[in-house]
């Protein structure tokens, strides 16, 4: 049998906090969960897992600052990490951190959409690792497919957020609204268009790239 995979929910709320761990472990997870960014970072140190569930709106330290931190940790730095929150992201959010993300989920969420979410989540991660393994063994070279995984997976998570994404930002004297408003949607376009770019760099140099899911 299949060993469970291992999820970290790391939220302040008790009532979603609780909700979600019973929902994953009725999806077939195993479930651990963290009242606070500090609890999360202390098992984080101690223990692996296979995906982390982040919630943005925390105090002292929000969502943003806690994935900083996890991304400088021997055990968080290569875990996947999905985003929830009541509020939806902003485009400046997107920008600054959709690089760095798995997905966003936006609360509250039912069971269907956690099992759907998270098991749709896994099936590519894993297609993604399935390939890597076909094609180191083919010798293209470890590095290259790991750049394209990274921007292929760049590429799909600011794709989908910008389709969901708000337009908030601050106010400047030198734009009107719809001049920050468009300025917000070229730089996330600039964006894509350039890891779109060396994708299809990559795939000219090595063909067989272009079926590596995305």
């Amino acid at each position: 049998m299949a060993e469970k995979r291992k999820i970290l929910v790391i939220d302040d709320e008790e009532v979603f906090r609780r909700t979600l761990k019973e929902d994953l472990s009725y999806c077939g997870y195993y479930c651990k969960t963290a009242e606070s960014p500090s609890e999360g970072m202390r098992l984080l140190k101690t223990d692996s897992f296979d995906l982390i569930f982040l919630d943005i709106m925390m105090e002292p330290l929000d969502g943003w600052d806690t994935l900083d931190l996890i991304k400088n940790l021997t055990h968080g730095n290569n875990t996947p990490v999905i985003m929830i929150s009541s509020k939806k992201m902003d485009l400046s959010e997107v920008i600054r951190y959709g690089e760095q993300l798995y997905g966003y989920m936006k609360k509250p969420l039912t069971r269907e959409e956690i099992c759907a979410g998270v098991y749709s989540f896994f099936r590519w991660f894993d297609s993604l690792h399935e390939f890597t393994n076909k094609f180191v063994a083919e010798s293209i070279p470890e590095e290259d497919i790991a750049l394209w995984l990274d921007l292929s997976r760049q590429v799909r998570v600011i794709t989908d957020l910008r389709a969901e994404a708000s337009l908030v930002f601050l106010p400047d004297i030198n734009r009107t609204e719809e001049e920050c408003k468009e300025h917000l949607h070229d730089q996330v376009d600039k964006m894509l268009s350039e890891k779109r770019s060396r994708l299809e760099e990559l795939a000219q140099k090595y063909p067989k790239l272009h079926a590596i899911p995305g």
